[in-house]
């Protein structure tokens, strides 16, 4: 007789938990939440939400009510906003990088962009209704996470008062501080 049916039952259960500790993986490499233990993360991995994108399907758009964050866990985003000429480019994330991690903490939050795959993309979905429920049943867990997520809110607003000061401080913009016009060169 050949192989014992419970042999089939075994690789079913092994795929199903090779998928779980991937997850896992992929949430622990994340600086989101990098400080949860193994049993933390197993309880977020049960909460998070997987789903895979399509190339140039879009994830939200901008002026969305924003649920949650999204982790990129294969694949990549292209972030874009909309301008009078049309869509401009803002960035491009990739494998690691997440987004939309504002909707977590701010009640009223609006998408400032728009969201599309890039290339075909499996992303992690964490929703606030999710924090939530981790706060109320797992306080310490909910500390660690909005720990890590105020640090990392603190860092991109400090990346990006940095930018608009550098970016007053060249020639062009100095002399519209000072209210000089410039002149059309033929």
């Amino acid at each position: 007789m050949g192989a014992h049916s419970h042999f089939l039952w075994m690789d079913l259960f092994s795929r199903e938990n090779s998928a779980k500790r991937n997850l896992i993986n992929v949430l622990k490499e994340n600086v989101l939440f990098k400080t949860l233990s193994l049993r933390e993360l197993k309880y977020l991995a049960n909460l998070v939400y997987e789903r895979v994108y399509q190339p140039n399907e879009p994830i939200f758009q901008q002026n969305d009510r924003g649920l949650g964050m999204y982790l990129i866990a294969k694949g990549k985003v292209a972030i874009k906003s909309p301008t009078p000429e049309g869509e401009v480019l803002v960035t491009t994330l990739q494998e690691g990088n997440f987004f939309g991690e504002i909707a977590l903490v701010d009640p009223d939050n609006m998408r400032s962009a728009s969201a599309v795959a890039a290339e075909r993309c499996m992303i992690i979905g964490f929703f606030k209704p999710d924090l939530m429920e981790i706060l109320e049943r797992k306080p310490t867990m909910g500390v660690k996470i909005l720990f890590q997520l105020s640090t990392i809110l603190g860092r991109r607003l400090l990346e990006t008062t940095e930018r608009i000061a550098q970016m007053t401080r060249s020639p062009i913009h100095s002399s519209l501080r000072r209210g000089e016009r410039l002149e059309k060169t033929s």
